[in-house]
């Protein structure tokens, strides 16, 4: 009776005992399930993620300040794009303080455009212009008795003006940073490719560093040209400078503000004259007027002209003076003129056909170094035939005080030039442009031979 009451109870035990491991192990499997159920969900989630593509935002209006005031210059829509990415004063996009085509880029507060212009551009020259193949550069026209000047007709074709360009626009403490570059593979001489930087800066507010158009040069005055040169005597160079834009005055008709610049001087001398020298940085200086009807620029430039004997190691310097007055008019219509009146000594390195050629001073009679003069004349004015057809009639007067110094200079040596161009342009569509343009040209040297030349273009160009 007890052996049968004792195994009873063990029996009793032993069931208990089982019970209870059998709900530990169910405990423990429906862990684990809940586990696998949430590391599935885990991975599905991260499926998704990967398999999603990050949004993009496109900026349909600048998000650094909706309420700033528009810029007053107008965009010419011309074939090259230096107008839309010169510098500005606060920053202002040309015509609307929106920015179409920016880019926000996620989890910031950067606005990012990338664009460019791929060009291609069909020439024909009634002469051979060796230096000058693909620009229109009127200095570089075979004269009377020299070479090529009877050559006769040369074709030439080229993509090289092709440019790529981008733009970075973020907000800061101090105001807007704009971060601007373009290049392209332009050269004058050949339709190879070389690279060619023509914008690289960067303005925080109105303060800009980096590589860019002078601030003697009025960039809103060029003329709509197809030809990459553009009219002999236009004032115009880029190299290295630091800026700084002052306002005077701002209205809801007009702004006036100052630009104050220390540039890169670079002084261009022959080497009749020894070896190129400068004791100073160029200071230019420009005050600007934008209104709704155009804009007017009075610009200076003063600069230290300097050479050294190579071989006494004796040096000189001269005082370079500059003047530049320049505009355009905006016509009822879309139509536009401009021009411009500069003149001054020792600032042939910053007109486009006397760039290069060392004639910012030379020696006298006496050993003495001396600023050479210039008086450059020009003007233009383009016509809106309708909402797709346009053309530009420009000119270009240009002539330096050369003729005292040609036991120095040499008998080649420029005096001056002249240059004409008209065109037409179709746009089918906003992103492609088709024009054909004339040109003319005439070229005197300093001796008393001249010669002229005329060019017949063809582009076709993609913008992107």
């Amino acid at each position: 009776m007890w052996a049968a009451t004792v195994s009873l109870a063990a029996t009793s035990a032993t069931a208990q005992e089982q019970s209870t491991e059998v709900d530990k192990l169910k405990a423990t499997v429906e862990q684990m399930q809940k586990t696998l159920d949430e590391q599935s969900r885990k991975i599905e989630a991260l499926k998704k993620a990967s398999t999603k593509a990050p949004a993009v935002e496109v900026a349909p209006e600048l998000a650094v300040d909706l309420n700033r005031p528009q810029s007053f210059i107008v965009d010419k829509d011309a074939a090259h794009p230096e107008q839309r990415l010169a510098p500005r004063f606060d920053n202002l996009p040309l015509l609307l303080p929106t920015l179409p085509g920016f880019w926000k880029i996620p989890g910031t507060e950067m606005l990012f455009r990338l664009g460019g212009d791929t060009i291609g551009a069909m020439l024909l020259t009634s002469k051979l212009m060796p230096g000058a193949t693909t620009w229109f550069i009127t200095s570089s026209i075979p004269v009377s008795g020299a070479a090529y000047y009877e050559s006769g007709a040369q074709v030439t074709g080229t993509a090289n003006q092709s440019d790529i360009n981008f733009e970075f626009r973020s907000p800061s403490p101090f105001g807007e940073i704009r971060v601007v570059y373009l290049n392209d593979f332009a050269q004058p001489g050949s339709s190879a490719f070389s690279y060619h930087i023509k914008d690289f800066y960067v303005q925080a507010a109105n303060l800009l560093v980096g590589y860019t158009e002078s601030v003697f040069a009025d960039i809103d005055d060029h003329p709509s040209t197809l030809d990459y040169q553009g009219p002999n005597s236009l004032v115009s160079l880029r190299h290295a400078l630091v800026r700084y834009a002052i306002g005077v005055a701002r209205g809801p008709n007009g702004i006036i503000f100052l630009n104050v610049g220390l540039e890169d001087p670079s002084s261009q001398i022959p080497s009749s004259a020894g070896t190129p020298r400068s004791f100073a940085p160029d200071l230019t200086i420009a005050a600007r007027l934008e209104g709704r009807t155009g804009h007017l620029q009075l610009s200076t430039v003063l600069r230290s002209v300097g050479s050294q004997n190579p071989t006494t190691g004796a040096s000189q310097s001269v005082l370079g003076w500059g003047l530049s007055f320049s505009g355009n008019l905006n016509v009822p219509g879309g139509d536009f003129a401009t021009m411009q009146v500069a003149g001054g000594q020792g600032v042939a390195a910053y007109i486009n056909d006397t760039e290069g050629l060392g004639l910012d001073a030379a020696l006298s009679s006496s050993g003495q170094l001396t600023a050479l003069s210039l008086l450059a004349l020009m003007v233009s004015y383009t016509h809106q035939w309708g909402a797709r057809w346009s053309s530009t009639a420009s000119y270009g007067y240009l002539t330096m005080d050369t003729a005292p110094y040609e036991a120095t200079l040499g008998p080649t040596a420029f005096q001056r030039s002249q240059y004409a161009s008209l065109n037409v342009i179709f746009r089918p569509f906003k992103l492609l442009l088709v024009g054909v343009e004339g040109l003319w040209g005439f070229n005197h040297q300093v001796r008393g031979p001249s010669g002229q030349a005329w060019r017949g273009q063809l582009n076709v160009q993609f913008n992107f």
